[in-house]
């Protein structure tokens, strides 16, 4: 059985940079990025490096069991109106069910505790409900749409925006630790 317990937030290491890599790049994470072309690795070691010297920026991976198995990332980080901006996804498909939500709960606890934040923002593309899904589950509720923002499969599709406030996510991260918790009792099976 998993617990929330089992998972930790962490520095993105050497040894895991290259990984990072082809998550970015593998099938079940590109489509559903904002830019969904492959990313060579030079491309993403130049990324990797202004995110580490961008104070505006911030990256975590998700560990179960000391293994990293997501990436959070936390982008235009604005001490002035205390907002910033998030993205994240499993990489590992073998992860235990479950491990989407701890890793969102992990990161939100983290930004919301550790900086000076006050509102997390989103921008899911409209045709990836599993995600729009996962942020009312969380409690982001939906403050507009950029429609027809981007170009994917010869198609404009729009963005949907989202936010989500401290004091919402202090109501509910409790009560979605408890459902983590209870939803894992007597699953052994992955």
């Amino acid at each position: 059985m998993t617990s929330i317990h089992d998972y930790r937030l962490g520095d993105l290491g050497r040894n895991e940079i290259n990984l990072v890599w082809e998550w970015r790049n593998a099938d079940h994470i590109r489509p559903f990025m904002n830019h969904d072309d492959l990313i060579p690795l030079e491309a993403h070691y130049r990324w990797l490096e202004a995110v580490q010297k961008d104070a505006g920026k911030l990256v975590k991976l998700c560990f179960y069991q000391e293994k990293p198995v997501g990436f959070v990332n936390f982008s235009h980080l604005d001490p002035k109106n205390q907002t910033c901006d998030w993205g994240f996804y499993i990489g590992d498909t073998s992860c235990p069910r479950g491990s989407g939500k701890a890793m969102g709960i992990l990161a939100l606890d983290y930004i919301f505790r550790e900086r000076p934040v006050r509102k997390v923002c989103a921008q899911i593309l409209d045709f990836n409900r599993r995600s729009l899904s996962y942020h009312h589950k969380l409690g982001f509720a939906e403050e507009g749409r950029l429609v027809k923002q981007l170009l994917k499969n010869n198609q404009y599709i729009d963005v949907v925006l989202m936010g989500l406030f401290k004091e919402q996510w202090e109501k509910q991260s409790e009560f979605l630790k408890e459902e983590v918790e209870k939803a894992n009792e007597g699953n052994n099976d992955r």
